[in-house]
């Protein structure tokens, strides 16, 4: 039996002796191989270039192409820009999205407004960091493009020759164009708006201020949003039918008029309505005020008031209250408009009435005449959207 064992233990160290002298064997044609693909692809490296312009030349093919292809056009003014200024129920909303939509026509962009001869910074667009343009403020009379804009001009010129702009914008701007923005026929600020790689196109920014201009004045009379001329239009589906319908009936319907003989319509027959009896309605019996107690041992009875139903609004009223509504938060969104300095410091020190008596109580007055003592009766819209728009929800901050 030991020998058996012997014996099997025998195969086993030759078996393995076997498998070593295979593998050493297997590795070295392995390395072998390694070797020769190393040496074919330094060949190869030497016969084709690491450099593939070296070998066979494009590039003066590419420069031909360019200089074939001309520059792209910039987008156009369309109906989803022009929507998208009409969804604004407030100037802030309206002059925003014109600073984002005028993008793709210009680099940093700026809402400014002139007040007592000066331009004070609104809002921008497209500066690093953050907006510089709330501010900033500048001098009208010391700027000859702010000059012509005030005087209702467009003007474009080199940054350099306006010391007021060239301070503000840099060395980075090269040219600036400056258009108006009115008011009811008034000029009240400027859109300035600044080049970025050559980058300036002043048509459609004129068109896009235009439009702004428009949309902020009608922000009162534009109940629906979008306006119904700018909704996507529905594609209807004609019938086939309908739609190849032979060229005979267009000539029917071209014959001259006399040609058609045209039935007189039949009388109506006569018919006779016998009156309605009257009837005398009764009077309704009013609904009793007291509730009667149940328990006989009661000594009292107690008198329950009657609830009120509450007023219904037919559409017309409440159309009138919608447009109050509107007309109020245009009034107070332009104060907040032409004093943003001035709200934030009243709401910080909790006297904005005290710092913008005059603006508000005009704009009262204005609202006061332009809508209906039965909708100021049964409403303070005015007040309301002094408290959300300047005062921020905290109608302490008024100071009133």
């Amino acid at each position: 039996m030991e020998e058996l064992h012997a014996i099997l233990a025998e195969l086993e160290q030759s078996r393995e002796r076997a498998s070593g002298l295979i593998r050493a064997k297997l590795a070295a044609i392995a390395e072998q191989l390694r070797e020769a693909a190393a040496r074919a692809e330094s060949d190869l490296d030497l016969v084709l270039p690491p450099d593939p312009e070296a070998f066979f030349s494009l590039g003066q093919v590419s420069a031909l192409l360019e200089a074939s292809q001309p520059p792209p056009a910039p987008p156009a003014v369309d109906r989803e820009l022009v929507a998208a200024l009409d969804r604004g129920r407030a100037q802030s909303e309206v002059l925003q999205e014109m600073l984002r939509r005028l993008a793709p026509w210009c680099g940093r962009r700026a809402v400014l407004v002139f007040r007592e001869g000066k331009a004070n910074g609104w809002a921008g667009a497209g500066f690093e960091g953050d907006d510089p343009t709330r501010t900033w403020q500048g001098q009208v009379g010391a700027s000859p493009a702010l000059s012509r804009a005030a005087a209702g001009v467009p003007v474009v010129g080199a940054v350099a020759t306006d010391a007021v702009l060239a301070g503000w914008l840099g060395d980075g701007a090269t040219r600036v164009a400056v258009v108006p923005m009115a008011l009811r026929g008034n000029v009240v600020g400027a859109l300035l708006a600044a080049a970025e790689d050559d980058r300036l196109d002043v048509e459609p920014i004129q068109v896009v201020v235009y439009l702004t201009g428009l949309l902020l004045e009608t922000l009162t009379v534009r109940g629906t949003v979008p306006t119904p001329a700018l909704r996507a239009p529905e594609v209807l589906e004609v019938e086939r039918e309908a739609a190849e319908a032979p060229a005979t009936a267009f000539a029917a319907a071209a014959e001259p008029e006399a040609a058609i003989a045209v039935p007189e319509p039949a009388p109506e027959p006569r018919v006779e309505v016998a009156p309605a009896p009257v009837v005398t309605p009764k009077p309704a019996e009013e609904p009793s005020r007291v509730a009667a107690v149940d328990d006989a041992s009661a000594t009292m009875q107690l008198a329950v008031p009657i609830t009120p139903e509450p007023r219904l609004r037919t559409a017309e009223q409440e159309r009138k209250h919608e447009e109050a509504r509107r007309f109020a938060r245009l009034l107070v969104s332009e104060i907040r408009l032409y004093n943003e300095q001035a709200v934030g410091e009243g709401k910080a020190n909790r006297d904005i009435y005290l710092r913008l008596k005059e603006d508000i109580d005009r704009s009262r007055e204005m609202y006061e005449q332009r809508v209906a003592p039965e909708i100021r009766a049964e409403s303070n819209y005015f007040f309301d959207e002094l408290v959300r728009i300047l005062a921020e929800g905290d109608p302490d901050a008024l100071g009133l």
